[in-house]
C-alpha cells in the first residue's frame, strides 16, 4: 500500500516554477474573480494566494457581491481579458445560482483561461483543468491503456472533464453518478477508481478489490475535518492511493500555476 504525497509533489513543482519566474523580466499576474462570500471558496482562494506569493506571481483578487448580476461578472472578465498585465483569469466556482455559468465562462479568453473552465464547459480551450492534470500526475507511471477505470461522479469541474480526457487513454472506462443502480458492481470490477463526489466514505472496503488504485478527488467537511470519498478501509486494500487531505488538492494548486506559465 503506497500513499501518494501530494504536498511533496506540489512543493517540487512550485519550487521549479519559482526558479523559472525569478528569471522573468515581468512577473505573471493571476486575476481571481470571486462572486459572493462562500467560506469554502475563501479557503481555496487563500491556498492559491499563498502559492502565488511563494513563487512570485502577482495575485489580484476581485470580489463581487453575492447580489452581482451576470453582466457584472462578464464586464469584469472583459476588463481583465483586455488588460495586458493579466496573464491568467480564474473564475472561482461555484457561482450564485442566478448567474448563467456557461455564458460567464464563455467570456474568458482562450489564452487566459488557466483554470480550464472552458474545457469543462465544452468550449474551445487551450488548457485542461488543474484538477484533471493533478489526477494524471498522481497516475504517472501507471499503464492506463491496460486498465479498467471507474470514475465516480460526473460533476462539471472534475468527473465530466476527466472522463473526456481518459476516454481514449484507458482499456475500459465506466462512469457512475447518483443515479447508478449498483455502484459496488462497477467499483469491484475496476482496477483504478477515481472518485469526486464530495460524499464522505462513499467507497468502502467491501466495494473494492485487493490491489486497486484509488484516486480520491472528493472532499467534504465532517465534524470539522476534511474527509474524502474513500473510506479508510478501502485504502487498506489499495496498492496505491491518494489521501484526503494531502493528495490531489495540493497538486491541483500547483497545476494551476503550471498552466499560468504555460509549462
Amino acid at each position: 500500500m503506497k500513499e501518494f504525497d501530494g504536498r511533496k509533489i506540489r512543493d517540487e513543482i512550485l519550487a521549479k516554477l519559482k526558479i523559472r519566474i525569478s528569471k522573468l523580466k515581468i512577473k505573471p499576474t493571476l486575476a481571481v474573480i470571486w462572486v459572493g462570500e462562500d467560506p469554502v471558496s475563501e479557503k481555496y482562494i487563500k491556498a492559491k494566494q499563498k502559492a502565488a506569493d511563494y513563487i512570485g506571481v502577482d495575485f489580484k483578487l476581485f470580489q463581487l457581491s453575492a447580489l452581482a448580476l451576470e453582466a457584472d461578472a462578464i464586464k469584469k472578465i472583459e476588463e481583465l481579458n483586455n488588460d495586458q498585465k493579466v496573464t491568467g483569469i480564474l473564475l472561482q466556482m461555484p457561482l450564485p445560482a442566478k448567474i448563467n455559468r456557461q455564458k460567464v465562462i464563455k467570456a474568458i479568453s482562450l489564452e487566459k483561461d488557466v483554470d480550464g473552465l472552458r474545457f469543462c464547459a465544452n468550449l474551445t480551450s487551450d488548457f485542461q483543468p488543474p484538477v484533471v492534470l493533478a489526477i494524471l500526475e498522481a497516475l504517472d507511471g501507471v499503464d492506463l491503456g491496460q486498465k479498467k477505470v471507474a470514475i465516480i461522479g460526473q460533476g462539471f469541474l472534475v468527473g465530466a472533464p476527466l472522463a473526456k480526457v481518459l476516454r481514449n487513454k484507458v482499456k475500459r472506462l465506466e462512469v457512475a453518478d447518483i443515479e447508478t443502480a449498483d455502484l459496488a458492481k462497477i467499483t469491484r470490477n475496476a482496477e483504478i477508481i477515481i472518485s469526486a463526489t464530495g460524499q464522505a466514505g462513499l467507497i468502502t472496503a467491501e466495494m473494492v478489490k485487493n490491489g486497486v488504485v484509488l484516486v480520491d478527488a472528493g472532499a467534504s467537511e465532517v465534524g470539522g475535518k476534511i474527509k474524502g470519498d474513500m473510506d479508510a478501509g478501502a485504502y487498506q486494500k489499495a496498492s496505491f492511493y491518494t489521501p484526503v487531505p494531502g493528495g490531489i488538492g495540493p497538486v491541483t494548486v500547483a497545476m494551476l500555476f503550471r498552466n499560468l506559465l504555460k509549462v
